[in-house]
């Protein structure tokens, strides 16, 4: 007689703690006021240094920085927004923190023909499956992100051109 009253509230506590944070993480300033960080005379939000996050909230600034870097191509805003300072790179050409890679990007991202074929976020590791025009062939690409809470801490990539003498003609997209 008492048992249902307290498994119907236990039940809907789950739906309240989900639908407490934010949808759109770019009014996360309301839940993470430390992640606003002045720079000069503007104030820009940022996610970093990192915030607790659930894995809900983290796929939701995974996508958005996704959208950020990849759709928009902009790359200033993406690595400001959802980059660590101390980025931890893994590609063995490319220099470890943020600005290095900042950097790099900035001067491809903005000027290359490629399209998203998908991502996906897991855990804390998200990933994004590219398809870059490059001539005579396009070729695939595969960034793997690690998120610390809101931050985007640690990076990998691969890249694979199709060989001249494949035999599966849809292999890598």
């Amino acid at each position: 007689m008492y048992l249902k009253p307290i498994l119907s509230t236990l039940c809907v506590i789950p739906i309240l703690l989900v639908t407490s944070l934010p949808s759109d993480p770019l009014t996360a300033h309301d839940h993470f006021p430390l992640a606003l960080q002045a720079r000069g005379s503007n104030t820009t939000f940022s996610y970093c240094p990192s915030q607790p996050a659930n894995e809900f909230y983290q796929r939701s600034i995974f996508t958005n920085f996704v959208n950020t870097l990849y759709g928009e191509k902009n790359v200033t805003k993406a690595f400001e927004t959802y980059i660590a300072v101390d980025l931890i790179e893994h590609d063995p050409f490319d220099a470890q923190g943020r600005a290095a890679n900042e950097a790099k990007l900035s001067a491809i991202i903005p000027y290359a023909s490629f399209e998203v074929l998908r991502h996906s976020f897991d855990a804390d590791i998200g990933f994004i499956h590219v398809k870059v025009d490059e001539l005579p062939e396009p070729i695939a690409l595969a960034d793997i992100y690690r998120m610390d809470g809101t931050c985007i801490v640690e990076h990998w990539d691969v890249t694979q051109a199709r060989p001249a003498n494949a035999t599966n003609p849809i292999a890598m997209f």
